[in-house]
């Protein structure tokens, strides 16, 4: 088998069918299982309950842009915390997550010698479905 390497790179991240990738510097889902352990007189045995996911997302502050993410994060937190938007991780190789999360406030402000950069962790809400090309 042949080494692969995919770098962040190769993602695109869409928000409500907006590609925001430009000004993505990481997105990264983690999907974390909570399993129960029993032990058995014959052995060990595991049971799944529940999970949760989560997409951590950096990027550089867009403000100025009035359909950058920046300020559509903030509007859809403002306006309707508690609904879903859909969201799509799409890899060079054609594989795609879609899942729905749950709006979050971006931070505002950096540091003076620096870009501005914001970083936000979004809540999965649902399923998410994945496509392998």
């Amino acid at each position: 088998m042949t080494t692969t390497v995919l770098t962040g790179r190769e993602l695109v991240l869409t928000i409500e069918a907006v590609d925001y990738s430009d000004q993505i510097l990481s997105a990264v889902l983690t999907i974390e299982t909570e399993r129960l352990t029993f032990d058995t007189v014959s052995g060990r045995a595991y049971k799944v309950i529940d999970k949760n996911a989560t997409l951590d997302i950096e990027f550089l502050a867009d403000w100025s842009d009035g359909s950058g993410i920046s300020r559509a994060l903030w509007a859809a937190t403002e306006s309707a915390p508690d609904t879903s938007l859909t969201a799509v991780l799409t890899a060079t190789t054609g594989d795609t997550f879609t899942f729905e999360v749950l709006p979050n406030w971006p931070n505002v402000g950096g540091a003076a010698s620096e870009g501005q950069t914001q970083s936000l962790s979004l809540q999965v809400d649902g399923t998410i479905t994945e496509a392998y090309a």
